[in-house]
């Protein structure tokens, strides 16, 4: 980082705390990021992530950096958010309450981009589709299609690629009968999205393989695009940043730039 970088980092207002009442009274935090732009990106961690995480915080500074307003929210079950993590059940009732509080206080912010990781991207698109929102787009990396699809393939050998030890000791709260409770299917409910769709997945990702961006790809509507990136260690959603950005950012950019005007 340059001293130039590092000095508008430094003075740069930090986020808003907020915290809203979700559809059933669950208490839902999220960070708000200002920058006085047309769109907001409203990012939305997977499982297992919270708005704190160093990679988030990060790419708040990035989009903030870019101009972009930047909401980032705690998932419910995971830090300062109450209830219990679903797997896309009632994450969407969240994530467009989140987006109306956002459009509230920002009544310049003409629409929103969901910009989602995992399990979080499963959330956006059924939000997008379940609810009246100003959506510009969805720009969604490692995507869950389907929970039935989910067939992690684990390595023991190569497992400190994937989990931390801090990202393993800070458990959230979730549906223990996961494979046995309701959940809604992200590729049944992308036929009812009509916003540009970008679908980023490395090939053979350890966790969530490509085939559920290519099962998304082909149910989705048009504008879409499709990037399936070949590259080694299998790696998952935030992590494709760390060993793979020179290739995903101008991906992610470009797709900003097109459909996100700012």
């Amino acid at each position: 980082m340059s001293s130039k970088e590092a000095t508008v980092l430094q003075f740069r207002k930090p986020p808003a705390g907020i915290v809203i009442e979700s559809f059933d009274a669950t208490p839902i935090a999220y960070d708000l990021y200002d920058a006085p732009s047309r769109t907001a990106v409203v990012v939305v961690p997977g499982f297992w992530r919270d708005r704190h995480h160093p990679f988030l915080l990060t790419l708040a500074e990035q989009l903030t950096g870019a101009g972009y307003r930047t909401a980032i929210a705690d998932p419910r079950g995971h830090g300062d958010s109450g209830g219990t993590y679903g797997f896309n059940l009632h994450e969407h009732e969240d994530l467009a309450a989140v987006t109306a509080d956002v459009l509230r206080r920002c009544p310049a912010t003409e629409a929103v981009t969901f910009l989602a990781f995992s399990y979080g991207a499963a959330n956006a698109i059924s939000a997008t589709a379940r609810h009246a929102l100003p959506v510009a787009s969805l720009l969604l990396i490692s995507p869950v299609a389907d929970f039935a699809m989910i067939q992690p393939r684990i390595n023991p050998f190569t497992m400190h690629r994937h989990i931390t030890l801090g990202q393993a000791l800070k458990r959230p709260r979730f549906e223990w009968r996961l494979f046995r409770s309701p959940k809604l299917s992200a590729v049944d409910d992308i036929r009812n999205v009509h916003a540009p769709v970008s679908l980023i997945h490395v090939k053979n990702d350890w966790l969530i393989n490509h085939t559920h961006s290519v099962a998304l790809y082909e149910a989705a509507n048009e504008p879409k695009e499709l990037h399936v990136i070949d590259i080694p260690g299998n790696y998952h959603a935030d992590r494709i940043f760390a060993v793979a950005r020179e290739e995903i950012e101008p991906i992610c950019r470009d797709f900003l730039e097109r459909y996100s005007p700012v």
